[in-house]
């Protein structure tokens, strides 16, 4: 819908301001389009496919080589300029259709997993290309490869059977919003006091009681508020006279985020 290839059945979205209903050929000539299929013809080599597509963009022919030869480069395709699209690897091909939706330097790229097919050395090439992206050019990464829009992304949005369930920056995740929390106490002695900490929403066990109950300690996973500070835990325990064997920080993991935000039914199924 945002490539306005499909029209939406409600609702409405913009693309760099323009309107996808009413104002389709604007936003075609303001958003670089990387989609699933694969670029492929038996008769054009890759020059020759770019070439095309920039004409296609209405590209001035005074700046269209140099437009061809910038996304060759940024994508490393230099050394297949002259290969005919249908003997390229899948790999290749993905580059190819990206550097397709480099050609112009649009200020919005709508991407939809770029790095599927790729070896690890390409991989880690096309995230480093698109992270340079960043400040520039809004870029769009529709992937269900978690760990890719964690390397990737700032900003991560969770769709849900067309709603939107989740809209977090990835950053927040690695500073972690948790901690792990090992005192000299036992669980039973504590029982739910440590729900009365300030800045404490969600408080685990992570082992079983009567483990714990036999070391005279016990370890615990809390959820914390974002503004609350992990100091202000430790100087709660020590005035109730908890003895703090251990605290360290816990990064969430996009996967374990997503796990949380999707309906319970769901993951009861999976």
């Amino acid at each position: 819908m945002l490539a306005t290839f499909l029209a939406p059945s409600q609702g409405s979205a913009r693309v760099a301001g323009w309107d996808v209903r009413t104002q389709a050929r604007q936003v075609r000539q303001n958003l670089g389009y990387l989609p699933e299929p694969l670029p492929s013809d038996p008769v054009l080599r890759v020059g020759e496919y770019l070439e095309l597509r920039a004409r296609l963009k209405q590209i001035g022919r005074p700046r269209r080589a140099g437009e061809i030869d910038r996304v060759l480069g940024a994508c490393n395709l230099i050394p297949v300029r002259h290969r005919l699209l249908d003997q390229l690897s899948t790999g290749y091909r993905r580059r190819v259709g990206l550097a397709d939706a480099l050609l112009g330097s649009p200020p919005v790229l709508l991407l939809d997993e770029p790095t599927v097919g790729l070896d690890p050395v390409q991989v880690r090439q096309t995230r480093d290309l698109i992270r340079g992206l960043a400040g520039t050019t809004t870029v769009l990464l529709s992937t269900h490869l978690l760990n890719e829009a964690q390397q990737s992304c700032s900003r991560a949005l969770v769709l849900w059977q067309g709603q939107l369930v989740s809209d977090v920056q990835l950053p927040s995740l690695a500073d972690g919003t948790e901690l792990e929390l090992e005192l000299d106490t036992p669980a039973i002695e504590l029982g739910t006091q440590l729900r009365d900490l300030p800045g404490v929403t969600r408080v685990t066990l992570l082992d079983s009681p009567a483990v714990e109950t036999a070391l005279g300690t016990s370890r615990w996973r809390l959820t914390l508020h974002p503004d609350a500070a992990a100091a202000v835990i430790v100087a709660a325990c020590v005035s109730r006279g908890w003895g703090v064997r251990e605290l360290r920080r816990c990064a969430t993991t996009l996967e374990e985020h997503l796990l949380r935000v999707l309906p319970q039914s769901l993951q009861e199924g999976a």
